[in-house]
Parts: C-alpha cells; structure tokens; sequence
C-alpha cells in the first residue's frame, strides 16, 4: 500500500453483512476512521477461503447491518462502515462462531446510521456474512439502477469519510525553524494505523523538507515546475506535497532525510502513484522526462 490513497465511490466493490448480538446491538462501532481492525468471518467451508479473499487490498467493502426493532432505533437494514483490506493475508481468532478475519482500514463511518427504505432496496442476496458483488444490491420495483449509481448511493449515505487521504501539509512561514538534516525515523508498524499511512510517518521531516526548499527558493513540483503560490496568490501560498522516493510501505523502519523527499505538486504525485503498463512506478526522473517529451 503507497502513501497516497485518494479514494472515491468508484472504489466500492463489494458489500458485506456484519452482525453483533444477533441484531441487537450495532457492531464495530468501536473504531474511528483511520483505525485498522479484523473483520470477521464465519467458518462455513464452502466460502473459505475464495470468498474471504476477493476482495483485494484498497476496494471498498460496504458493511451493512440488520438491526432488530429497539426503544432507540427502528429495526431494517443500514450500510454502516465503509472499510478497505490492508493486505491478502487471512488470520485466525479464538472465535467459534466467526474464526477468520482480514485485516481492513475504516475508510467511512456513519455517525447516524440511515434505515435504507425496504420499499426501493433489497439487499437479500447479499446476506449470510459473505463477501457479494455490489451489484447485488437490486431495486425492488422498477429499472435497476447502475453499478455507479449504487455506488454514488452508497458513498453518498456517510457524513464522516476521512480527509485525510492524501499527505497535503501547509506550511506556516511564521513556523519556519533551522533545520537538522539527521533524518527522523520512519516506518515503523503501529496498532491502529491511520488509513493513507498504514506505516508510521513523521510529518516534520515533510514540514523540514519544505522549509529547506523556501529557503532555496524552489517551493515548485520537480516534475512540472507548478507554483501554488504563483497560480493561487495567498491561498496557495507555502502549499506543496511530499513524495517519498522509496515508498514507505517498503523496507520496514528506516531513517528519512530531505534528500529522500521529492517536492511536487497534487497532479503529480497522483502520477507517481500510478502504474504504468509494465506496472512500474515511475520515479521522479522518468515522469519529468515523460512531461517535456509532450
């Protein structure tokens, strides 16, 4: 997983159903965006491990739940979290009814569940724990509706989707301190990671690269030479992104200078992090190269 994850609905690719308490209570309501946890899963032999796996690290599973009928809350269906695998690998708990798990990032949570009109929606085939296709989903009465707009449907029910998906630190001039280039210590596994990160990053050396490059007068992107500050007078004014030349994820925990950042601009770290045809990364250099050969 790199560094930069920009997620949108079109990411949602499955959906799951998920239960605590026989419907009694809500489940995984414990963890925050960001946080990573096991997902459960039954131990019914015809669905292991095929359908645990399908979906791949960064898809989006929607989790729904049905909740019987309480004093607090109205019994039906609601589309709960929004979560990501962080990897293929699939563990094992000390759980008899529910023994395997895969570990996902909590991409959205809903704050306040919303009861999907059982009249328009049948989420019937998606039952029984396992992993289902999106499209799934069906519309009770009517034309179907499209992958895309159950997808934007979806997306569109939560009102806490994490901001923070792509590593885009202002700089404060008034901030600007002398630099040490001894290079902080990165990478490092933590209990609950945050989403885009999933490895542990220190944002003062992004703060350090960025005060080096305004002292040097070169706060452009290295590929394109885009100015924040020239093209959005104030309000780009001190802004640019880091990119990680060796990604993060890679090689476990390591020292991170300066020289190891690359300055650039949104658009082009988005390329940096995406695949070519030979599904390489490109680095810095071919991407310049790649731009003035257009």
């Amino acid at each position: 997983m790199e560094d930069l994850l920009l997620y949108t609905h079109s990411d949602i690719r499955w959906i799951k159903s998920v239960t605590r308490n026989q419907g009694e209570s809500w489940a995984y309501m414990e963890y925050n965006i960001g946080d990573t946890f096991p997902l459960n899963f039954s131990k019914n032999p015809k669905w292991y491990p095929t359908n645990y796996l399908k979906a791949e690290p960064r898809e989006i599973i929607a989790l729904f739940q049905s909740l019987k009928t309480s004093k607090d809350e109205p019994g039906g269906w609601y589309v709960t979290h929004l979560v990501a695998p962080v990897d293929n690998r699939l563990g094992k708990v000390d759980l008899a009814s529910h023994p395997y798990t895969r570990t996902v990032a909590l991409v959205a949570k809903s704050s306040n569940p919303v009861l999907l009109d059982h009249d328009q929606w049948s989420l019937y085939k998606c039952s029984r724990g396992q992993v289902c296709n999106i499209k799934t989903i069906e519309r009770r009465s009517g034309k179907d509706f499209s992958i895309q707009e159950k997808q934007k449907f979806i997306w569109n029910l939560f009102d806490r989707i994490d901001p923070d998906l792509i590593n885009s630190i202002p700089l404060n001039e008034n901030d600007l301190f002398d630099y040490d280039d001894k290079g902080e210590e990165e990478g490092a596994d933590r209990t609950l990671h945050r989403l885009h990160k999933l490895k542990e990053r220190k944002p003062g050396i992004i703060k350090k690269a960025k005060e080096k490059a305004i002292r040097e007068h070169r706060l452009f992107c290295e590929v394109c030479l885009f100015d924040f500050e020239k093209e959005y007078p104030e309000l780009g004014k001190g802004f640019i992104e880091c990119h990680h030349k060796q990604p993060i994820a890679k090689g476990g925990v390591r020292k991170t200078k300066i020289e190891d950042l690359a300055i650039v601009c949104a658009n082009c770290h988005r390329m940096l992090h995406k695949r070519d045809k030979n599904g390489n990364y490109l680095q810095v250099e071919d991407l310049r190269m790649l731009i003035n050969k257009m």
